[in-house]
């Protein structure tokens, strides 16, 4: 016995994840690459122009700067990202640059915990290096030809910085600085992924959406096709 069925989509389409991880790389990469580019640009910059601007201004303009290239790049990025998929809405370009981020952001951090690793193997191989040799600082100055009133100055120095350090009104300061400035890391992450989440959204293509002809001439159902709509 012989029976006909009609052959939908859902029957020869695969069920596979949508996600391009191979997009998502790509937008990564280049927003890694750019935001390197314009951070040696910047550096570049304020080399030329630091005698002529105060310390303040500088370091005001230094933050704006990383501000905008950061969110620039991820914009960028996940428009790239979101560019280089097919059939994605808006909600899933969205997702697209903010799984760029997400990249950008662990691929900094690692470098950076990287980078506070080596930088601690070093200190602890120099403060290593110097116990066994039986030597402090303060016999290190004398035998380079430092006046004993140098280092009788630089040893106050050091107390006092240890006193105003256990000042109860430089404590509070300090957490005072320390919780503005948790606030303003947040909010330079959060501007970040919504920049890439824009760039995704910007980025995203036509909806592709497949559908059946109903009949043809000879009364058979028509073979799915795609329309972008």
């Amino acid at each position: 016995m012989v029976t006909s069925a009609a052959v939908q989509t859902e029957d020869l389409v695969p069920v596979r994840s949508r996600i391009s991880w191979s997009a998502i790389l790509a937008g990564a990469v280049l927003t890694l690459s750019l935001y390197f580019f314009l951070a040696l640009l910047g550096g570049a910059i304020v080399f030329s122009i630091s005698d002529k601007v105060s310390a303040q201004g500088l370091g005001i303009g230094a933050t704006i700067y990383s501000l905008l290239v950061t969110a620039g790049c991820l914009m960028i990025g996940g428009y790239v990202a979101s560019q280089l998929t097919t059939g994605e809405n808006h909600l899933e370009g969205a997702l697209y640059g903010i799984f760029v981020w997400a990249a950008v952001f662990v691929s900094l951090l690692t470098l950076t915990t990287m980078g506070a690793r080596v930088g601690f193997e070093a200190i602890s191989g120099v403060a290593t290096a110097q116990r066994s040799n039986g030597m402090d600082w303060e016999a290190s100055a004398r035998q380079g030809g430092v006046p004993q009133e140098q280092i009788d100055q630089w040893k106050q120095r050091a107390n006092n910085a240890g006193a105003a350090a256990q000042d109860p009104q430089n404590q509070r300061a300090a957490a005072d600085t320390a919780t503005r400035a948790a606030w303003y890391s947040f909010l330079g992450v959060w501007v970040s992924m919504m920049a890439a989440a824009a760039g995704g959204y910007l980025g995203s293509g036509p909806n592709i959406k497949f559908f059946a002809v109903s009949l043809n001439r000879e009364g058979r159902e028509g073979r799915p096709v795609i329309s972008h709509a």
